[in-house]
């Protein structure tokens, strides 16, 4: 029984089960906080390309109107192809912005909550889930 007990203090056949049984979680958590990362960072690129392709779009328009309607209808119709994004969720918003309102600015907000966000959020500690992002182009003129 002795001779038995001193063996047991030697063998180290445990020894990487036990390490790994440690390290395990934090690397978890760390996989799970780059996806959760990858996946904000991908929203973030895709509101700011909507919003910079929708002001983009708008330049054809004669008046503030019709350039806000531009840029709205451009949103509507190519929401559903940017990654990450629903289309329900997509806010748009225009004004006139710059020294003499020369400058046409087209903003476009998006709520990540209800998606994938909400549930990777009670894991690791995302950002904020509201979204918004600009992009100004000019009237003409310089």
């Amino acid at each position: 029984m002795i001779a038995s007990l001193g063996s047991f203090g030697r063998n180290q056949a445990g020894t990487s089960a036990i390490e790994f049984a440690f390290v395990a979680p934090v690397l978890l958590l760390l996989l799970l906080g780059i996806m959760g990362y990858g996946y904000v960072f991908g929203i973030y690129h895709s509101v700011q390309q909507m919003a910079a392709e929708a002001a983009r779009s708008s330049v054809a328009g004669l008046s503030d109107a019709e350039r806000a309607r531009i840029a709205q209808d451009y949103v509507a119709a190519h929401a559903d192809a940017y990654a990450f994004i629903d289309p329900t969720k997509v806010k748009v918003r225009t004004l006139q912005t710059g020294a003499q309102r020369q400058d046409f600015e087209v903003a476009v907000s998006y709520d990540m909550t209800g998606s994938l966000y909400d549930r990777l959020s009670l894991l690791v500690s995302l950002p904020q889930p509201l979204i918004e992002r600009r992009a100004v182009v000019q009237r003409g003129g310089y």
